[in-house]
């Protein structure tokens, strides 16, 4: 009886001593990123010990980092039932929620973690990440600033809380940050290009450049940081960058935003030898990829702008919403500019600006877009407590500091989108100056599609593109009909041509004195533009040629034949 005791006790031994040297050995081949063998190793210990944390926990990691999401969230949900107390568990299984779209119960990962860990800096930070993609910007910061506090090393805060002051258009601040995550860490590529973001909007074009080519250094098969460059100095398109970007996406662990990106490149070097058709063929596939990469993000998207704000029946009928009581504001005087991307609305807004009379610009602050979604969000009908939405939105306009007595409240908005909500603009801003900027349709939809335009998920599909056109087109001539003077229609190919004449008629139309220095905005050296003309916007007026596109028609001919605004 003593024998077989000793035996089993041996045997236990050597059991646990076989578990402690399999689990040591996947996991030094999971640090050393040969993922594969880590995983057939952590399997096998699964096999025999199928309650083993530690394993469970690193295979759900692993997953994690292979971008297996489902996978990855059974495991590590699993492991946070074992061992609720492990904060990186939680963690981690918010990370995984966040990618798969599931943002409340990643916050409540995250808080989870924290709640075991009080000074987990990296909880906090994901927290600051997810806040800042909900739009809560301050609480973002906050966040940012509490990892900070914890981690006064932490690197990825110190970037991250750079792109939220960024948003708030505190640019020192964000400038700081991005300085500071590079004086931990230099070889911080993504705080090297969104510094070159920074230095691009503000048009020092030499600074941007330098600090993408230090992000190229950092991470050279991210040629996401290629393709910001290429826009600055088309000069590095050369023969020695063509079979990299090929390497790089024939590799097959190529990311779906690399894949992106070496197509949106490869579309380059085919415009510039006149090869049309393979520029749309790497266009698609680069806008495919691009979807595909933000899928969940850009199908809600997708399905706010191209189906249900056009079947909205309180921003359909007009006239009912104009019978709806509510207290006009008349010291508010917004000018709304309104159109398509790239229709020309920028350098409009520039020209408005640069006057005598000072005007802050607003550029898209989509404030009305965010409280109209949000009572979409709860169900709310538009029409009702329309008070109280007017109250919001100039709030929120104080907030960005557009609204200001000195400057006779007056400011611009460019969000474009505001089409959609020309009614509850018309009922709530009784001084509200509106301009329609109209382009030529082939001009606008192929310079929509030869840019990224990485924030707006129709522009993805040449289908979904012709769609929000045909939506817009319909919304304009309906509000027209009912209010047939109420808009003033800047046609972007006659401005270009006589500016002067063009640009004397709108300072007319906004009850602001014209000036030459309308015409002169390129000189101002407070000239900062976040949108995707801020490169454009820093050279004087220049006629564009409508022939520039004519080659791109007939590929288009299938999306638009059945608009007729296309043909």
């Amino acid at each position: 009886m003593e024998k077989n005791i000793h035996g089993l006790i041996n045997m236990r031994k050597k059991k646990k001593s076989t578990l402690e040297e399999t689990f040591t050995l996947a996991y030094q081949k999971h640090k050393e990123n040969d993922f594969k063998e880590a995983e057939n190793l952590y399997k096998k210990i699964l096999e025999l010990h199928p309650k083993h944390f530690e394993t469970i926990f690193l295979l759900g990691s692993l997953s994690l980092q292979t971008n297996n999401l489902i996978r990855a969230k059974k495991l590590l949900r699993n492991a946070s039932v074992i061992n609720p107390k492990h904060s990186q568990t939680h963690n981690n299984l918010g990370i995984v929620l966040k990618k798969l779209g599931e943002r409340i119960e990643a916050i409540n990962c995250f808080e989870k973690a924290i709640e075991t860990n009080p000074k987990h800096p990296q909880a906090f930070n994901n927290l600051g990440t997810i806040h800042k993609e909900l739009g809560k910007l301050i609480e973002a910061k906050n966040y940012y600033q509490k990892a900070i506090e914890i981690q006064p090393n932490y690197a990825n805060a110190y970037n991250n809380l750079g792109i939220v002051f960024k948003e708030l258009e505190e640019m020192d601040k964000a400038m700081n940050c991005y300085k500071k995550a590079l004086e931990i860490q230099s070889n911080l590529a993504e705080a090297h290009s969104n510094l070159g973001l920074i230095y691009r909007e503000l048009g020092e074009h030499e600074k941007s450049i330098s600090c993408y080519e230090k992000a190229i250094k950092c991470k050279p098969k991210n040629l996401a940081n290629y393709y910001s460059l290429s826009e600055l100095n088309e000069e590095i398109l050369d023969s020695d960058l063509q079979p990299l970007i090929i390497e790089i996406m024939e590799n097959i662990n190529c990311t779906k935003k690399n894949k992106a990106f070496s197509n949106y490149l490869l579309s380059k070097y085919e415009k510039k030898s006149k090869n049309y058709k393979k520029e749309i063929d790497h266009l698609i596939k680069g806008h495919q990829h691009y979807f595909e990469n933000n899928r969940k993000e850009y199908q809600i998207q997708n399905e706010y702008f191209l189906n249900q704000l056009p079947k909205i029946n309180e921003l359909n009928n007009t006239k009912k919403l104009n019978d709806t009581s509510i207290e006009v504001n008349n010291e508010i005087k917004p000018i709304y500019i309104i159109g398509v991307p790239r229709c020309g609305s920028t350098l409009i807004e520039r020209v408005i600006a640069s006057g005598t009379k000072y005007v802050p610009i607003g550029e898209e602050t989509l404030i009305i877009h965010s409280i109209v979604e949000e009572k979409l969000n709860l169900k709310q009908r538009l029409d009702s407590n329309l008070e109280n939405f007017k109250e919001k939105i100039i709030e929120k306009y104080k907030q960005k500091r557009l609204i200001l007595e000195k400057y006779d409240n007056t400011f611009t908005d460019k969000s474009l989108s505001n089409f959609f909500y020309l009614a509850l603009i018309k009922k709530i801003f009784n001084n509200a100056k509106i301009i329609n900027c109209k382009r030529n349709p082939l001009s606008s939809i192929m310079s929509i599609f030869q840019n990224n335009l990485i924030s707006i998920g129709w522009t993805h599909k040449l289908e979904n593109i012709f769609k929000y056109f045909d939506i817009y087109y319909r919304i304009m001539n309906n509000f027209k009909k009912i209010f047939p003077n109420y808009i003033y229609d800047v046609e972007y190919e006659r401005f270009v041509c006589h500016p002067e004449e063009e640009s004397k008629k709108l300072m007319k139309f906004c009850e602001l004195p014209w000036d030459k220095k309308c015409l002169e905005y390129y000189k101002r050296k407070d000239l900062i533009s976040q949108t995707a003309s801020n490169i454009q916007i820093r050279s004087a007026i220049y006629k564009h040629s409508l022939e520039k596109y004519l080659p791109y028609k007939k590929f288009l001919n299938q999306y638009g034949e059945k608009y007729s605004w296309f043909n």
